[in-house]
């Protein structure tokens, strides 16, 4: 829930006319949420079966996700940062290609 509260926080700080950036990583923040459930509801039903289940493994999978998770915030930060100093000579932009 913080992740969607900071991709909220940045929303803010775009223009009006590059919301849907914003828009874009709230979605992909759902579909991994919908895709960690599916993967939730596969090892309990492996388990359900007496499928052993390696622990090591599930906590692996749950730190990537989190990582990948804090990568597209991470990146949504660059992109508003790189909008902010939109113009400022000074400025060395995360992403060289620009964010327009």
């Amino acid at each position: 829930m913080a992740l969607l509260n900071r991709v909220k926080e940045l929303k803010l700080q775009l223009p009006n006319e590059h919301h849907s950036i914003s828009q874009y990583v709230e979605h992909a923040l759902h579909s991994i949420d919908s895709f960690v459930e599916q993967h939730r509801q596969f090892v309990a039903t492996q388990a359900l079966y007496g499928e052993k289940i390696n622990g090591t493994e599930e906590r692996l999978f749950r730190d990537t996700i989190a990582e990948i998770k804090a990568q597209l915030v991470a990146t949504l930060e660059k992109t508003v940062e790189d909008f902010a100093h939109k113009g400022d000579k000074h400025w060395k932009n995360h992403y060289q290609d620009g964010v327009e």
